[in-house]
């Protein structure tokens, strides 16, 4: 059976990464079947070493199985939109980089999808339209909505159970249709993980 690590928003808290990728190893020793990890966006910005976090992830060796990295909204403002991204936690990233995010770091995070859909599991940043096509939604959406998203209290389209993070909480969030794993790592929160095969089997937090 497949097994699924979705990971949260880490927002350059690269100690709590490293010892969550340490947690998450030592369990999938434990699994039968193939791997694969999801990270949902959100590497730089507010942390102690934005660098690092994106450094580790774009090398390939975060864990010892495949893995992808999606676009958080934090990536998106970092390449589009300056004036926005100043007011949100921009400083500590270029802090970590010396001034000026790198060439090789910035094309990474270019190059990261919006979402990934595996059986049932959707695995987006933000969320979904819930009046939308999934086939149709858009990144803006993708990368940046709450309200309509997260008040949406019936099945999404063709059954899937979006997992994602973008709205911290306190403890991760299990509804009918969606799992929130952003706990808030950056706000002295836990950095956590979702363990999934064809059921949610439980969390993994540091």
């Amino acid at each position: 059976m497949k097994t699924i690590y979705a990971i949260g928003d880490v927002h350059g808290e690269i100690g709590k990464l490293r010892e969550l990728l340490g947690r998450i190893t030592a369990d999938a020793l434990t699994r039968e079947g193939e791997k694969l990890g999801v990270f949902l966006g959100d590497y730089i910005d507010r942390g102690p070493d934005s660098r690092g976090v994106v450094e580790l992830l774009a090398s390939g060796k975060a864990l010892p199985f495949p893995y992808l990295c999606l676009a958080g909204n934090h990536e998106d403002m970092a390449l589009n939109d300056l004036e926005l991204w100043a007011n949100n936690g921009a400083r500590a990233t270029l802090n970590s980089y010396g001034g000026r995010i790198s060439d090789d770091h910035a094309a990474w995070m270019e190059g990261l999808a919006t979402h990934h859909r595996d059986g049932k599991w959707f695995f987006v940043h933000a969320g979904i339209d819930p009046d939308v096509k999934l086939a149709e939604q858009d990144r803006q959406t993708m990368l940046w909505i709450r309200g309509r998203f997260l008040r949406h209290d019936t099945a999404f389209e063709e059954g899937v159970v979006v997992v994602h993070g973008h709205t911290p909480v306190e403890r991760p969030e299990i509804e009918v249709n969606r799992i929130n794993v952003d706990t808030g790592a950056v706000y002295g929160g836990r950095l956590t993980c979702a363990v999934l095969t064809d059921r949610l089997e439980g969390f993994l937090q540091v």
